[in-house]
């Protein structure tokens, strides 16, 4: 059964009345109210004004750039079923329920909604006043935002101008089933009546029509006539054998050289000047007379000041009529901020009240639901909401330790379906010990590709790199010879597995830095490096870059951590950790390993 039906609409629309009366108390200026059947003081003709509005909009650029991007913002609010909950500032969204079903089929879903709200807007925006009429079609729900000029009453129905006609031509059809609510801005005075930015406003685009006209007719005066140019009657000139015969000969020939410029513009018949050959005497005596307009430069001006009288006049912010100049891209982001709250959520809070008293709530009540009046129609804006590019500072801050992957990912545009698993976790740190650590290198390969891998050393070039390499090589077999011997020593390919996953607890293990007022920075290893100080990730990390570790402002001991990259970072003061367990790399490859303490 149609919901039509359901609200009990016979052949003659009998909709329930839901206009509030007059002693209610009102959370929204908006008005609305569902035309129970047709009656003149609601279905009301268009007043002068508005016919004067509309056709504004028709002729002038000006005033309808700035209905067009009123409407245009209002197209991407997203409407949505909420409920009122005492102690909320807003409306608690809902997520399911028959309610949540009538604003998702309302206009055919989230593009015919689109379509709705910009129509309504542009009604707000111009008459102050228009119609959502919903009607069904083969058993289909079908919206429309119709003017007062579009709708009418007639002998107990509504009619509506037939969009299907050929050229209309004023054709009219009656409306069946169908719901009809006026969305309106109440005037202040009277509140029954539309009221509009543009019908105060109407001044001003008047004025600005009228200089517009001036610079129009200015340069189609320069087009119509160039002047004339007037020749002594005592010259004569010699004239071609085809034009001998005319009244004037020279006048004609004057005319159709004139003429072939205009044909072939951008030729060099086109620029050419004209040879003529008279008495040197008359030579001053050829005058040209303009009879077009001078362009006036204080009329340029003029309309100037008149669009910004207009821009202030509107319901728009000023910087999207005048042009957004020199706002840069912060700048924008503010002045978008302050637009939604100005100037659209207003908008939006208008509309919304309109749908829930004419559409929501009345089909509710219909379907049976307890307390319809606490549902109502609520809207969202995030799609507007433009943010400043925090990404940088995120990345940064992340670094740091400040602030968590959550915010990262949502600062740099990622939600938390991207957080990484314990699997590319474990990836991750083992492409961090094959780019920091060589000595780790072949293990953290074989761990991460599932098979045996033979990292041969390149050859040194220099007696340098040659040395480095040596001292390196004794390093890894004095870390091999710290490993504990077993009688079931596990297979090759389990042994790499086994130290990769050493190594990865240790670059997540928590170290410390220690400063002091008369040394450099001390790195500090828990515990759990005891027996493989050598092969750790920080001791690496911390061979490259420990002694250029900006200094804090105080000595003492920080948290150190290695940042995704392989990266020493200094995170906050550490007088919570017990450092007594933990060990100084120093003194540990001076082979005298002890507790800091």
């Amino acid at each position: 059964m149609a919901w039509y039906h359901a609200l009990g609409i016979g052949r003659r629309p009998r909709l329930p009345t839901v206009t509030p009366s007059a002693d209610e108390p009102q959370a929204l200026t908006a008005s609305a109210a569902t035309v129970p059947q047709p009656r003149s003081e609601l279905l009301r003709s268009t007043d002068g004004w508005q016919h004067e509005a509309w056709q504004f909009y028709d002729d002038l650029g000006e005033f309808r750039y700035g209905v067009e991007w009123v409407s245009a913002m209002l197209s991407r609010v997203r409407l949505y079923a909420a409920k009122l909950e005492p102690g909320e500032d807003e409306p608690v969204r809902q997520e399911a329920g028959a309610a949540v079903e009538m604003m998702t089929t309302l206009g055919g879903g989230v593009a015919g909604q689109a379509t709705l709200m910009s129509g309504l807007a542009s009604q707000l925006a111009v008459p102050g006043e228009g119609y959502l009429v919903g009607e069904t079609a083969s058993g289909v729900e079908r919206w429309s935002v119709r003017s007062t000029d579009e709708i009418r009453a007639a002998r107990g129905h509504f009619e509506v101008m037939d969009e299907t006609a050929a050229n209309n031509g004023g054709k009219w059809r009656p409306l069946g089933d169908a719901l009809v609510t006026r969305v309106w801005r109440p005037h202040k005075r009277y509140s029954y009546l539309a009221d509009s930015p543009a019908r105060a406003a109407r001044g001003t685009m008047r004025e600005l029509e009228l200089v517009n006209r001036h610079i129009l007719s200015q340069y189609l005066s320069r087009l119509a006539s160039a002047g004339v140019v007037a020749f002594p009657d005592e010259v004569t000139f010699p004239t071609r054998p085809e034009f001998e015969d005319a009244p004037d000969p020279f006048m004609a020939e004057f005319i159709e050289i004139a003429a072939e410029a205009i044909r072939t513009p951008g030729t060099a018949a086109s620029v050419v000047p004209i040879p003529l050959r008279m008495p040197g005497e008359y030579i001053d005596k050829v005058k040209h007379i303009d009879f077009t307009l001078k362009l006036d430069e204080k009329i340029l001006e003029k309309r100037e000041s008149a669009i910004k009288r207009l821009a202030t006049q509107l319901n728009i912010p000023a910087e999207i009529l005048l042009g957004m100049g020199d706002v840069n891209h912060w700048g924008a982001w503010q002045l978008e901020e302050s637009s939604l709250k100005t100037h659209i959520a207003p908008e939006a809070e208008i509309i919304c009240q309109a749908l829930t008293t004419g559409y929501l709530q009345p089909r509710l009540a219909a379907s049976g639901v307890e307390d319809p009046e606490r549902w109502v129609v609520w809207y969202d804006m995030s799609e507007l909401t433009l943010r400043p590019d925090r990404s940088d500072n995120a990345i940064q801050l992340y670094d740091r330790l400040e602030v968590g992957g959550a915010a990262l990912r949502r600062e740099t545009g990622f939600d938390e379906a991207d957080k990484p698993t314990d699997e590319d976790l474990k990836a991750q740190a083992l492409k961090i010990i094959i780019k920091t650590l060589p000595s780790g290198a072949g293990s953290a390969l074989s761990a991460l590709i599932g098979e045996e891998v033979s990292i041969t050393p390149v050859a040194a070039s220099t007696p340098q790199e040659a040395e480095a390499a040596a001292e390196s090589d004794d390093q890894h077999v004095e870390n091999e010879r710290s490993l504990p011997d077993t009688l079931d020593e596990p297979p090759p390919d389990a042994a790499a597995t086994a130290r990769a996953e050493r190594l990865i607890e240790q670059a997540k293990a928590l170290h410390a830095v220690r400063f002091t007022l008369d040394g450099g920075p001390e790195l500090l290893h828990p515990k759990g490096c005891a027996s493989h100080l050598y092969s750790c990730p920080f001791t690496h990390a911390a061979a490259r870059s420990l002694a250029d570790l900006p200094r804090p402002g105080r000595s003492g001991a920080y948290e150190l951590r290695l940042d995704p990259f392989g990266r020493l970072t200094i995170g906050a003061a550490a007088p919570h950790m017990n450092l007594t367990s933990y060990l100084k790399t120093r003194s540990a490859l001076n082979g005298h390993a002890h507790s800091s303490r």
